[in-house]
């Protein structure tokens, strides 16, 4: 694995979601998903001074069109459909030592249904056997439950 180059995510099939790459078409499906206020609550948005929607159209723009070496981020899609309903993510990661903070949210629509769990388990395969990574940390707050059930699963 090269230190800096760009990674492109195979598409990842499980039996609800597929994971792939986010296109410049999903900007205002993930607009609103990092707007929404049951997800904000829960995502340490630290893209520096200004506005809530000036905060999350940094994040839309890091997540789409910035080149991030330390950062890999998948779009989750209900299987076989086009809208982006979630984001997995590596976030700090370090190709060198093989490690990397798991980052992920779900639209709350879907809350409860599974698909979180799905598209960790389907990214974390992807990251230790294509990627090479040794040992990721995932984090929650203490009150988010349903994030912390996913990471015990």
């Amino acid at each position: 694995m090269s230190t800096y180059g760009a990674v492109l995510l195979e598409t990842q099939h499980g039996l609800a979601v597929d994971l792939r790459l986010i296109m410049p078409e999903d900007v205002l499906a993930l607009r609103q998903l990092l707007s929404h206020p049951d997800v904000q609550r829960h995502i340490l948005v630290r893209s520096g001074p200004g506005s809530a929607s000036a905060q999350v159209e940094k994040l839309v723009n890091r997540m789409l069109f910035a080149f991030d070496p330390c950062a890999l981020h998948a779009g989750i899609y209900l299987k076989g459909q086009q809208r982006l309903i979630g984001i997995v993510a590596l976030q700090n990661w370090n190709r060198r030592e093989g490690t990397a903070t798991l980052g992920y949210m779900l639209d709350p629509a879907w809350w409860g249904c599974g698909l979180a769990t799905e598209a960790v388990g389907l990214f974390l395969n992807y990251s230790v056997h294509t990627l090479g990574i040794t040992r990721i940390e995932g984090r929650c707050t203490g009150d988010n439950i349903r994030s912390e059930r996913v990471m015990l699963k």
